[in-house]
This record gives structure tokens, C-alpha cells and sequence, in this order.
């Protein structure tokens, strides 16, 4: 999912776990999109196409097209992918995208953009959009503040990784940004009718599994370089016995924030 080129990604090598342990996204969040038969839709920065094969369900007119970095990732996106006949996938960067000047209806970013020059993928967005597309980046987010667990859980990755701090994102310069999309956006000329909106839900997990999803993480593989895997995984498992109790289960509330923008037609400046 990164973006500094086509052959580097910090999820290289996690790809098969990347797939099987990350979350999709609550359907409501895109219950509102409306395709006509043959569509660009674009989704960039797929990862292993569990967003994106999300949308190419939901929107099946649409011809759903996913754009991944990382080698790694890509070739898990197709494998796990064939099933669907409306869908495909092309190795590409978010800043440099693969479509003509106003072809794609809608474009989506899921729990990705934080790896892009954004500027540059803003700019991109732009100009593959129809004067009637949509731009949608959503964000998966733990909802750390009001969750004991989740609270440890990132009190773990601050006291083993530099620089890091609960609600920032790991950045492509290798540091961690805390980002608002809803802002960038706003301050840019070229886009119009910005908004974001809020949907809670929640995932119960067995032990394992959470640990499972933990390893597929960048930011706890970089806990993982300073403070070593054995260390890592004792001070998490013993955390989640602490939470889980007997049942071996968690409770993982989750916030998705969609934000949302439409570009300006040439008629709009």
C-alpha cells in the first residue's frame, strides 16, 4: 500500500496474514453510491482487495479496478480476487494513476492514504474524476479512547516505537503524521462539497485472532525491530488475558470516517 514506488512496500512479506486478518468496512458506509453499467470505479492503495472487492459486490454494473504498489500485495489481491468477474487489478502509484483525464466515477482510498504524497494523489484524483464523480477516503480507526484494552494496546507500540503517539499515522518518510483529510481537502481550489461522515461498529475477536491482526500492522512490526517479537508478543498476550478473561475474546469498537469531495467542474471555477 505504500507509494514510494512499485517494488517497496512495509507490507511486503505480510501479505497472506494482511488479507486474512484485516477488517472490510461497515456496508452503510457506502450504501449511497450509484453506479451505471460499465463505470469506473477506482480504488487505490487496495492492499490485498478487501475494500475492494467490498465495492465490486456492492456496485456490480461498475468495472472496479484496484491500484496497489507493493508486488507482494497485488499478487494477494488477485488470488484472492478471481471470483469476481467485474473486477481487476493494476500494479500502480496513488501520485502517477493509470486513467485517462475524467474517466473514473467514483474513486476510493481505504486505510491508505497516509502512504501517499497526497498533494500529488489529490491532484491525480482531480483529474481522472468525471464532472460527476466522487472521491471517498475512508479510514478504519480503533477506538482507542474508550476501550481498556485498546488504551494497553497503544501504550504497547508509544513505549516500544520512536516518535509514535496514539491517533498519529506511520508516513511514507518513515516518521508518523496525524492527518485530516477533511481539512487538506478544504483548503484545496480544485475540489468541492466536502464532508465526513461518522459510522460506529464493532468486531468481537478470539485472542489469536486479534494477535494475528496485530503481526499484520506496520507499526507493530516496527515495535517488533526495536523490542524483538518474543518481548513484543508476551507484554501483548499478556494484555489481552488481562481483557479477554476466560472467554478468550475482545471487543474491538471501531470508528469509520468516510470523507468525501467531488471536483469542480470546468463551469464551477
Amino acid at each position: 500500500m505504500a507509494s514510494q514506488g512499485c517494488n517497496a512496500s512495509p507490507y511486503d512479506g505480510l501479505a497472506e496474514r494482511y488479507d486474512r486478518a484485516r477488517p472490510s468496512y461497515p456496508p452503510e458506509s457506502i450504501a449511497h453510491l450509484q453506479v451505471e453499467e460499465g463505470d469506473i470505479v477506482a480504488d487505490i492503495g487496495a492492499g490485498t482487495g478487501i475494500f475492494t472487492r467490498q465495492l465490486a459486490a456492492a456496485l456490480g454494473e461498475a468495472r472496479v479496478v484496484g491500484i496497489e504498489a507493493s508486488e507482494d500485495m497485488h499478487r494477494e489481491a488477485e488470488q484472492s480476487s478471481a471470483a469476481f468477474a467485474n473486477l481487476s487489478f493494476v500494479q500502480g502509484r496513488a501520485e502517477a494513476l493509470p486513467f485517462e483525464d475524467n474517466a473514473v466515477r467514483i474513486l476510493t482510498v481505504a486505510t491508505a492514504i497516509h502512504w501517499f504524497d497526497r498533494p500529488s494523489f489529490y491532484a491525480e484524483a482531480v483529474r481522472c474524476l468525471r464532472s460527476d464523480g466522487e472521491l471517498l477516503v475512508l479510514q478504519n480507526i480503533r477506538r482507542w479512547w474508550e476501550n481498556a484494552f485498546l488504551a494497553d494496546y497503544e501504550r504497547l507500540h508509544e513505549s516500544a516505537v520512536d516518535d509514535y503517539r496514539r491517533g498519529r499515522y506511520p508516513a511514507r518518510h518513515g516518521g508518523y503524521d496525524e492527518i485530516d483529510v477533511e481539512r487538506e481537502l478544504r483548503s484545496r481550489p480544485d475540489v468541492r462539497d466536502v464532508g465526513v461522515s461518522d459510522f460506529t461498529w464493532s468486531h468481537r475477536m478470539s485472542s489469536d485472532e486479534f494477535v494475528d491482526l496485530s503481526l499484520s500492522s506496520s507499526i507493530t512490526q516496527r515495535a517488533i525491530s526495536t523490542i524483538g517479537e518474543q518481548a513484543y508478543l508476551q507484554a501483548l498476550r499478556q494484555s489481552l488475558e488481562q481483557h479477554a478473561g476466560r472467554t478468550g475474546m475482545v471487543e474491538i469498537p471501531y470508528l469509520t470516517r468516510v470523507t468525501s469531495a467531488k471536483p469542480f467542474a470546468p463551469t464551477d471555477h
